[in-house]
């Protein structure tokens, strides 16, 4: 389907094959141990090797790590693939202000070639006997991140949300009083942290971990740390110690008098207020597709994958979907060379043309279309039947497919190469498109 008015339908395949399919999973049998020799052999061969000249390794040393690693197990639900619903209301209000007759099936196509325009339904499986299923989604309600673990969902919250919440602003301070024997620095970048029995110390470090290193533990991190005592270093460290990040309510960090928090403060508040609202442990999880390809559950990343590459294979559950939503809509349907053709959607009500009640113009082209099914705007007999045959579509009496070609109005629309007919130099050529090949017909 041809780009139109902002609305690009590329119908170019999304590879969702998962990583583990697309290479061939050699299986060992084993190795052949070689016969051993015996000692006249050995001899033979010029010299004779000492027993046990090597000690044994331990066990524990001799351990080989496992060829194949044990993958997690596939999720235990069913996924559902639907159209998401803002990506839908755009395509309404595309399709609610256009001629054209779209294709169906290259509409699903549309939906599925964006991931963040699909969107799934995800319902864990209960057991054999009914109980409850073990798998239990915690969500945000902002932004659709999922986890099993509710612990993953507040870390995404705080790093993600909190400054929907919370403005952060750098003021000047005057510079750290005392004496210090030492200051830690930061062993992977060499920034200065500070005294370690300072009280901000220890939210300097998860500040460094959560903008620089958030793939560290604490733990990992702080084993990086080393204690310099050098008094240049103290002085440099304490020249840079006058600036300080606070944080204020959202709207607040030029009022006057408002109240300023650290880091943990604000983290500490938006847990207590604002997170509890965030959360969502919902027993039907609705997420785009998008979002599950990127969660860190890698059993959620393959039902997506799985369920898109499997819809993409035959469009069924979104041409179900997208037929039910814009029926609800009043969109019209129909189906184009017979019974069993290709379904399109259009706004436009379609009717027959009553010629005997028409300009002369009109029905001159009227006749024309019908006469040649499939027409290119090329083909017309001047350029001033554009503008009737633009009326004619705009009233519901000649089909515009957005492909660029027009046919007239009756119960199966014409629509593909096997309506097309030239006639040229006396021969009539046909082409018939019949499983994907290309036959052509010479009438002599």
């Amino acid at each position: 389907m041809e780009q139109e008015e902002g609305i690009k339908l590329d119908l170019g395949s999304i590879d969702f094959t998962p990583d583990w399919a697309k290479k061939g999973a050699g299986v060992s049998v084993g190795k052949v141990h070689p016969v051993r020799e015996d000692r006249e052999s050995r001899q033979d061969r010029g010299g004779d090797r000492k027993p046990f000249a090597k000690p044994f390794k331990k066990r524990e040393e001799t351990r080989q790590r496992p060829r194949f690693e044990e993958r997690p197990r596939r999720l235990e639900a069913e996924v559902k693939v639907l159209p998401e619903s803002k990506a839908l209301g755009t395509i309404i209000r595309k399709l609610q202000n256009d001629f054209h007759a779209y294709k169906l099936k290259d509409l699903a196509y549309f939906f599925l070639d964006n991931p963040e325009s699909v969107q799934l339904r995800i319902v864990p499986k209960r057991g054999e006997n009914g109980e409850a299923s073990k798998t239990v989604f915690h969500q945000c309600k902002v932004c659709g991140f999922c986890s099993t673990k509710v612990e993953d969902v507040i870390d995404h919250a705080i790093a993600v949300h909190l400054a929907d919440y919370y403005d952060a602003k750098e003021i000047e301070v005057e510079p750290p009083k005392g004496n210090f024997n030492c200051v830690a620095k930061c062993g992977l970048s060499g920034v200065l942290l500070g005294p370690p029995n300072i009280h901000e110390f220890n939210s300097v470090v998860r500040e460094m971990i959560r903008t620089r290193y958030p793939d560290m533990s604490e733990a990992q991190y702080r084993s990086h740390i080393e204690m310099v005592r050098d008094a240049e270093s103290i002085e440099e460290w304490r020249k840079s110690a006058v600036k300080k990040t606070v944080y204020f309510a959202k709207g607040q960090s030029s009022v006057e008098g408002a109240a300023q928090m650290s880091r943990e403060q604000a983290e500490s508040e938006f847990r207590g207020n604002i997170l509890p609202s965030l959360l969502d442990t919902p027993k039907t999880l609705m997420i785009t597709a998008a979002q599950a390809l990127k969660s860190p559950l890698l059993p959620l990343q393959w039902a997506a994958k799985d369920a898109i590459e499997q819809e993409r294979r035959a469009p069924y559950a979104m041409i179900f979907a997208l037929r039910g939503a814009f029926h609800h809509r009043k969109l019209k349907f129909f189906r184009a060379n017979d019974a069993r053709g290709p379904e399109f959607v259009t706004n436009t009500e379609l009717k027959s043309f009553d010629a005997e009640h028409a300009i002369p113009e009109l029905a001159a082209i009227a006749k024309f279309v019908e006469e040649h099914p499939c027409l290119d705007v090329k083909e017309l007999p001047d350029e001033g039947a554009l503008k009737h045959l633009q009326w004619l579509v705009s009233t519901g009496h000649v089909v515009a497919f957005t492909n660029g070609v027009y046919s007239a109005v009756e119960k199966y629309p014409k629509y593909g190469p096997q309506w097309k007919k030239r006639v040229g130099e006396g021969v009539e050529v046909a082409v018939k498109e019949e499983a994907n090949e290309t036959t052509t017909v010479v009438a002599e």
